[in-house]
């Protein structure tokens, strides 16, 4: 069997959610597993049985050191979107696989991978962006391999009175940070506290980054809100699998998994520039799909094609003014409990139209991921 090196970019929990999901697959297969990684990313890969977990973080350069050396030390890397450490691997000799879930979101795509042993496009929605990236790339990318969403199997629960809300990660250490940058999760909590009627229900989750939670838990220490890691991703999908309905952020993690457990699902307004990009393409290829987007009040921003350090602080521009006035927050809050004391009229009809959607992009993505990095191992 294989050592292999697992990293994931740090921002918030999507990177390092796709890489679990094909790691339980690698671990099952008895490979041994080593993590690399920072911030939110190695938040989640410490609730998962990795063999070996390393704090490293791969964007600061006095890490190269103690990433040459993990790296020398095992057989193969397999990268959710963390491009230095594809570089180190390189500079090494070492096979690579790349896992990039927004292959659709990029206008340009690093050379520095057009040479690696694998690389694994995600079909996450239904864009021309996915044929033209693919059209444009698949000469250049020596080995690029496009597959369907990398979903883990969720387990179907009997569902309790119960409503499950996400940030997400809630940060991303070197593109914003929450108490610098955003008050998101506060600013949130604030609106769904005082203007989310959850009468209807026994218990309300709020989950997100451990240390956005401990601040959140001590702001609301009063509020009827249960602040919670839910112990692990696993614990999360378990939690989701028995709730009511599902209040998000547009990550793409957290769309893909709800969609996947066909659990009612109401989009809370961006917090950060993908989310925003994702709940435009999502509207737009859904009808009536439940969500609240900042667009609904303010300017809509086009972030499409603009690069992290001009569309991010766009996105935050437009969060500071919903944190600074109490209108804002109320227009916002009044939307969401709408469709919160309405969701029997639309929770069937949504449930089917988003698993249709997820199905319309094909199946078992994580399986065939799986299959060929192990065609890959063997071959080494």
């Amino acid at each position: 069997m294989s050592k292999i090196l697992l990293t994931a970019e740090n921002f918030a929990f999507g990177p390092i959610g796709k890489l679990l999901t094909i790691a339980d697959l690698l671990k099952k297969a008895g490979h041994k597993l080593v993590f690399a990684g920072y911030g939110t990313s190695l938040q989640l890969a410490r609730s998962y049985p990795i063999d070996e977990i390393h704090e490293v973080d791969t964007d600061d350069p006095n890490s190269k050191g103690k990433l040459l050396e993990l790296t020398n030390k095992t057989d193969v890397l397999i990268s959710a979107m963390d491009l230095q450490s594809v570089l180190v691997a390189k500079s090494l000799g070492k096979p690579v696989v790349y896992v990039d879930c927004l292959f659709w979101f990029w206008e340009d795509i690093s050379e520095g991978l057009f040479d690696i042993e694998l690389y694994v496009g995600e079909r996450s929605i239904i864009d021309n962006k996915n044929n033209e990236n693919e059209e444009k790339y698949k000469l250049k990318i020596k080995n690029l391999l496009m597959v369907p969403p990398i979903v883990p199997v969720i387990k179907k629960s009997p569902r309790k009175k119960q409503a499950l809300i996400s940030y997400g990660g809630g940060e991303a250490t070197h593109w914003y940070q929450v108490g610098r940058d955003t008050n998101y999760p506060s600013t949130m909590t604030n609106i769904l506290q005082k203007h989310v009627d959850w009468t209807g229900f026994d218990r309300v989750i709020v989950t997100t980054g451990e240390n956005i939670l401990r601040d959140l838990a001590t702001k609301f220490k009063n509020s009827t809100l249960e602040f919670t890691t839910c112990g692990s991703h696993a614990g999360f999908l378990e939690e989701m699998s028995q709730s009511e309905i599902v209040l998000t952020t547009c990550g793409l993690v957290t769309t893909q998994e709800t969609f996947q457990s066909e659990t009612p699902l109401i989009y809370l307004p961006a917090s950060n520039n993908s989310h925003y990009i994702l709940l435009d393409e999502l509207r737009e290829q859904i009808a009536n799909l439940p969500s609240v987007h900042l667009a609904d009040f303010m300017d809509r921003l086009s972030l499409r094609g603009l690069s992290e350090d001009v569309s991010i602080p766009e996105v935050m521009g437009q969060l500071r003014e919903v944190e600074n006035s109490s209108i804002l927050q109320e227009k916002i809050g009044v939307e969401i409990n709408k469709l919160v004391q309405t969701r029997e009229n639309w929770s069937n009809t949504s449930v089917k139209q988003n698993k249709e959607f997820l199905e319309s992009l094909g199946i078992n993505g994580a399986k065939i991921v799986g299959d060929k990095v192990d065609k890959l191992l063997k071959s080494l």
